[in-house]
């Protein structure tokens, strides 16, 4: 399979991932300032997204880089395009987001998003780049630590084959952290060695092997119908730091549903529907602007000193998330896609 070949299922597991935080997130913050739940708490464990993320990723980074594998010469190649994929359209972002919190607080004297932020030098410089633990005024962005660290993980293979002791390494380390629950010390360490490279691992696996072993219709839909029963049937019981809990009801199910809907589509038995490839495109996109999006547009009312009561709220926030969707859609091709394509033409 050509890596320049555009996998559906694949966009469509992105655009539920991101779709599924966003809900969570809309969830997660009435559920805060108001007793009632949203949508009858369905998207309770939504933050399993970011499990399925990392499945993805690192389907993705597999799939999209596995020609450069023992080749160092491609290895600077590889850093350009990682770099562009994650550095531009999250600069942009960032940056409209200090801008906008600063005129909003010294202009409007409202809080919207973090007072708390110090502005020196190296703060910035963390949040900017993505260090660990950087300061963020978007919490989701953790996240993109992560993925940094994926990245490089991979690298090493690039750099040559004989490296591949150093991230068997971390994947052991990882099992026996996950065990003991990321109980040491040191966050550095939590960091490297945390159960989320299991779950990069996972989908780095499946797009080494699932060509090989095509599955048919009914075993794929078996698989999918398990992966979403244990899903369903565990994840209210799972919470954000149940470390081995997370990868075993929410990242090896995840895998599952990626080799099931990726057999699925290979045999030609489920059509993806177009705006769910559109929602996959802007996903990342969604993931950087739906948390701020749902703080200031929520502040709205109280600006313009209107008070909406408890089910208002509600009805409101069915509205904002209907809205996210639509601005990160907008972002994508208007922002994002244009200057994506101009980078990489001036990188050249």
């Amino acid at each position: 399979m050509s890596s320049k070949k555009v996998i559906n299922s694949i966009q469509f597991l992105r655009g539920f991932a991101a779709f599924v935080v966003v809900f969570y997130h809309i969830g997660g913050y009435i559920k805060k300032n108001f007793p009632v739940s949203f949508l009858g708490d369905f998207f309770g464990f939504g933050f399993a997204g970011v499990d399925l993320f990392f499945v993805i990723s690192g389907f993705i980074i597999h799939f999209t880089s596995k020609q450069y594998l023992d080749q160092p010469a491609y290895f600077t190649e590889y850093l350009k395009k990682r770099f562009l994929r994650v550095f531009p359209i999250y600069w942009v972002v960032m940056t409209g987001l200090f801008l906008l919190g600063w005129l909003i607080s010294n202009v409007l004297n409202k809080d919207v998003f973090s007072t708390a932020y110090p502005h020196t030098f190296s703060a910035y410089f963390q949040t900017y780049f993505l260090v660990p633990f950087h300061f963020a005024i978007n919490p989701v962005t953790w996240t993109l630590s992560f993925e940094l660290f994926f990245y490089l993980c991979f690298s090493l293979l690039i750099l040559s084959k004989r490296l591949w002791f150093i991230p068997v390494a971390i994947l052991l380390g990882s099992i026996i952290n996950m065990i003991v629950g990321n109980n040491f010390d040191s966050r550095y360490f939590n960091f490297v060695f945390s159960s989320y490279n299991l779950e990069f691992f996972f989908g780095f696996l499946i797009c080494g092997y699932y060509e090989r072993f095509k599955l048919n219709n009914i075993v794929s839909i078996f698989i999918l119908i398990f992966a979403l029963i244990i899903i369903v049937s565990l994840g209210f019981e799972i919470s954000d730091y149940d470390y081995w809990k997370r990868v075993l009801v929410f990242g090896f199910p995840s895998g599952l549903i990626l080799i099931a809907l990726l057999n699925l589509e290979a045999n030609k038995a489920i059509i993806i529907p177009k705006f769910t490839i559109l929602l996959g495109d802007a996903s990342y996109v969604l993931y950087l602007i739906h948390f701020p999006m749902l703080l200031l547009l929520n502040k709205i009312p109280s600006i313009i000193g209107s008070t909406l009561s408890v089910n208002q709220t509600v009805y409101y926030n069915y509205l904002i998330g209907i809205m996210i969707i639509l601005a990160s859609i907008v972002m994508h091709k208007m922002i994002e896609k244009p200057l994506s394509k101009y980078l990489m033409n001036l990188s050249k």
